[in-house]
């Protein structure tokens, strides 16, 4: 479990939960069912309406990414292996990498080596890294984007259900006992929808957009390492390159 992700999950629910508790009437009143209907029903209407089946297919894996902790391999040691694989390479060949290689436990350092055991030259190594790279990040992208969409979906539907709780609630002015429940709809519906847009899909969001830079970064890397070894150039300029890279993410 990423530790940061569920301490923001867990803190901001729990704070809430303990407003609630603290004033006194308990969670009774902020439960409604037209409301969570119109918020959450809305809302995976509205998703579903709005992305490919493909994508929504992969709205589970993508909460375990943000869930669960990444590790990523810090980038400074990233070069030092790549410097490394170079030196080995020019000392021995390339062949002699082949089994570390398959060691790997990065599946895109495993590929873009892997590619260079078996003699691919740079002017086609670099464009099909790219190309792996350019695809990843779109899926990525789209699952962020889903759960940006989550979030701001949320916060309207919740709008939408303060808009019919107050129609309802301006219709029967003269009865008395409507009134409350229409009120509840009223507000209850645009506090679903903060919860949701800001507790929920708002972390979920951010998290993986975080990720996901960190793995381009680190890809980046690899691509420019791997391309400047089958391009055979010096160890000195590969490891000033990559730690010219590093200078660039870290800014």
């Amino acid at each position: 479990m990423d530790k940061s992700t569920a301490g923001g999950l867990g803190g901001g629910w729990a704070l809430v939960a303990l407003a609630i508790i603290l004033g006194g009437v308990g969670f009774g009143p902020y439960i409604d069912i037209p409301s969570v209907v119109i918020v959450l029903g809305g809302t995976i209407a509205v998703t579903a309406g709005q992305f490919e089946g493909s994508d929504l297919k992969r709205v589970t894996p993508a909460m375990k990414v943000a869930l669960n902790e990444v590790k990523f391999e810090p980038l400074p040691e990233l070069v030092e292996k790549i410097t490394f694989y170079a030196t080995e390479i020019k000392k021995h060949g390339v062949m002699h990498i082949e089994q570390k290689v398959l060691e790997e436990s990065n599946p895109f350092f495993k590929e873009a080596f892997q590619l260079l055991v078996d003699g691919t030259k740079a002017e086609t190594l670099q464009p099909l890294l790219e190309t792996k790279l350019e695809y990843m990040s779109k899926r990525h992208e789209t699952m962020i984007g889903l759960f940006g969409n989550v979030g701001g979906t949320a916060g309207a539907m919740g709008m939408i259900g303060t808009l019919v709780g107050l129609v309802a609630m301006l219709a029967n002015l003269s009865d008395p006992a409507a009134v409350g429940p229409a009120m509840a709809v009223a507000l209850l519906t645009t506090m679903y929808g903060a919860l949701i847009g800001t507790l929920f899909a708002g972390i979920i969001e951010s998290k993986l957009a975080q990720k996901h830079k960190k793995e381009v970064d680190t890809c980046e890397v690899i691509i420019k390492g791997a391309t400047m070894i089958a391009a055979e150039e010096s160890i000195g300029n590969i490891k000033m390159q990559l730690n010219s890279i590093l200078v660039d993410i870290e800014e």
